[in-house]
């Protein structure tokens, strides 16, 4: 199942903004225009499916933290494809009074009181559409402790006569209905994200933080010596070519084995000057925390976050960059939404303009565009001409440090 289409609106900075997706997509924009906002939008979606509206918002620090200030309701509309099949699901979300000011109202009778918005979101509404034709998600749903529903079961709102001409017939149009909308949950649960701090990488931790990267050495630890084999054989070659110092990475198991230590060669037994990932810039650090993640991926991944991969690297490594992200792409079968600053990145040729998002601030609501929709003639000119897309971004949203101000 691929996602074709994102709309959303109210998500913390972003008012509305939507917005079609292919294999890949690059988000650019200036600092604090909501690149990383709009990854937590998706992350967020992918929580909600896999744990629920209110352990979700819980973990996101309540409606207060990622609705958009001054809003009391926030949506998220997803256009899918499925073989033949186009999906759209729809999830609105609204803020609710806490249970005591709801005790209150119930006490008041027939007094107008009105209270403030209080910190937990519930489902208004979750819909599904499939080739068009509006499905039915709410005949049964799971209720969270604290009131907020998430839709489980499903049926059908088609009309029976029109759609089915017999009841077997009928159920089997049902079924097929429910199994839609399972791998459509499937789909944005299986969002994942890759973000690896090299600082953070180093940091022990019992559970891994995909967030910043803790845990990374205990996490590898926990795939088989078959696994690991055949990770690091296809990361070897990647870190000798970008990465001089480390010729011919390598690992070994720690303690009871569930935890690794990585080496610039096979380390030998007694010798002095062994150069561990202890050792490891800060660059090598997150490279090897990226491809490791990459060739990691869980098999039910939809989509990749990735934010910023140019971070700590040379230049001439991040034009190389998007060729490898195309290749585990189509590899892999997924698809990637990647944010970025480097001009290096989206300058280069497998990149097309219609798979970069253009995010713009003005007087404090963000707005995104992908350069091949862009009516303003900077871009245009640039995309026509077939000129580096960095230049008609630079003339857009460049920003630059005043001189004489220090």
């Amino acid at each position: 199942m691929k996602l074709t289409h994102i709309a959303i609106t109210n998500w913390r900075n972003f008012a509305h903004i939507e917005f079609d997706l292919s294999s890949r997509l690059f988000v650019v924009g200036p600092n604090s225009s909501g690149k990383t906002n709009l990854l937590a939008a998706l992350r967020f979606l992918s929580d909600v499916a896999r744990l629920g509206l209110a352990a979700a918002s819980e973990n996101w620090g309540g409606p207060e933290r990622y609705f958009r200030s001054g809003t009391e309701r926030a949506s998220f509309d997803l256009t899918l494809e499925q073989d033949k099949h186009q999906i759209e699901y729809k999830l609105s979300l609204r803020k609710e009074s806490s249970a005591n000011d709801q005790n209150k109202r119930d006490d008041a009778a027939n007094e107008v009181i009105e209270f403030p918005a209080g910190n937990r979101a519930v489902v208004d509404s979750e819909d599904l559409m499939i080739n068009g034709q509006p499905v039915s998600i709410s005949a049964e749903r799971v209720t969270e402790s604290d009131g907020s529903y998430f839709g489980e079961r499903v049926r059908s709102s088609f009309d029976p006569d029109s759609v089915v001409q017999s009841a077997s017939r009928f159920k089997a149009k049902n079924v097929q209905i429910s199994l839609l909308h399972q791998i459509t949950r499937i789909a944005i649960e299986s969002i994942r994200y890759i973000h690896p701090n090299p600082k953070k990488m180093l940091e022990r931790a019992d559970r891994y933080d995909p967030d910043h990267g803790t845990g990374f050495f205990q996490h590898a630890g926990r795939f088989s010596d078959q696994q690991l084999d055949s990770v690091v054989d296809r990361i070897r070659p990647i870190m000798a070519a970008v990465v001089p110092e480390i010729p011919n990475l390598s690992y070994q198991r720690m303690g009871l084995g569930t935890e690794l230590v990585f080496y610039s060669d096979t380390p030998v037994h007694g010798a002095s000057g062994v150069y561990s990932h202890e050792q490891f810039s800060e660059g090598t650090l997150r490279l090897l925390g990226l491809l490791f993640d990459l060739a990691t991926l869980p098999r039910d991944t939809s989509v990749v976050l990735i934010e910023e991969p140019e971070t700590f690297l040379q230049a001439s490594v991040v034009r190389s960059l998007p060729s490898l992200l195309a290749e585990v792409a189509m590899n892999r079968d997924v698809q990637m939404v990647i944010s970025t600053h480097s001009p290096e990145l989206i300058d280069s040729e497998l990149v097309l303009p219609s798979q970069v998002l253009m995010l713009r601030s003005e007087d404090g609501e963000t707005t995104g565009q992908l350069l091949s929709e862009s009516n303003d003639p900077r871009i245009k000119a640039v995309v026509s001409a077939g000129l580096p897309k960095s230049q008609g971004i630079d003339a857009v949203n460049g920003r630059t440090i005043p001189l004489g101000t220090w």
